[in-house]
């Protein structure tokens, strides 16, 4: 018998899942790949179980107002979406003009345009716009990793009593508990990550977890 351990590491375990749920299967989430891959919007959605994860979250606080900080091909979002009643709201977050174009052709060909509303712009510049709707219910975190700590100050603000704070890639492509930085950009990446980590965990107002996907991600739960 193995030990148990944080996380199980074996391909065969994450083959079998994948396999079972056949998440990918769905014709929404493919049309969305098609045309993110018609557009040259580069690959760096969630994975298909991640995806799964958001949106079992949002069901188990019965989500109504979401904010997503990252929309690339809107992928994600779709995910969160499907939790999301007839009269929910989503509020993506989008950088670069070319995804949100891609994304908003996403929401237009899956009729979700109007549970989806892109905000184009800087995040951290856009994010006041919609403070007086909240407060959110979830806010997922999946953008430029180095203002992870500053997008941790806007979400404790806006985020409900009983409300999730969700981010990805919270281990850095693995490097997150290497005792030697990288070299280049990404060490800058990894001591960001380690302070909006810590920010989670320290926070009194947030009980704090990490679940042991492929990139990591940071689930917590605001008192």
């Amino acid at each position: 018998m193995r030990p148990k351990s944080y996380s199980n590491l074996l391909q065969s375990v994450a083959s079998y899942v994948e396999g079972l749920l056949k998440i990918e299967d769905c014709s929404d989430l493919k049309l969305a790949l098609q045309i993110a891959k018609k557009r040259g919007t580069p690959p760096l959605q969630v994975i298909p179980t991640d995806g799964r994860c958001l949106e079992i979250l949002a069901r188990s606080v019965q989500a109504k107002k979401i904010v997503e900080i990252g929309t690339l091909c809107g992928y994600s979002a779709i995910f969160l979406a499907k939790a999301l009643p007839a009269n929910g709201k989503l509020y993506t977050f989008e950088q670069s003009e070319h995804h949100a174009q891609v994304a908003g052709e996403v929401f237009a060909e899956l009729n979700l345009s109007s549970k989806i509303e892109i905000v184009f712009g800087k995040a951290l510049e856009t994010l006041p716009s919609i403070n007086s709707k909240g407060p959110f219910d979830l806010i997922f975190i999946d953008a430029d990793k180095a203002n992870y700590p500053n997008y941790f100050d806007w979400a404790i603000e806006n985020l409900r009593s009983g409300g999730l704070l969700l981010a990805d890639n919270v281990f850095v492509f693995g490097y997150i508990g290497e005792q030697d930085l990288p070299n280049g950009d990404l060490a800058n990446l990894v001591l960001a990550m380690r302070e909006f980590n810590k920010k989670c965990v320290e926070d009194e107002r947030l009980v704090t977890t990490f679940l042991p996907t492929g990139e990591g991600m940071m689930v917590a739960i605001k008192k």
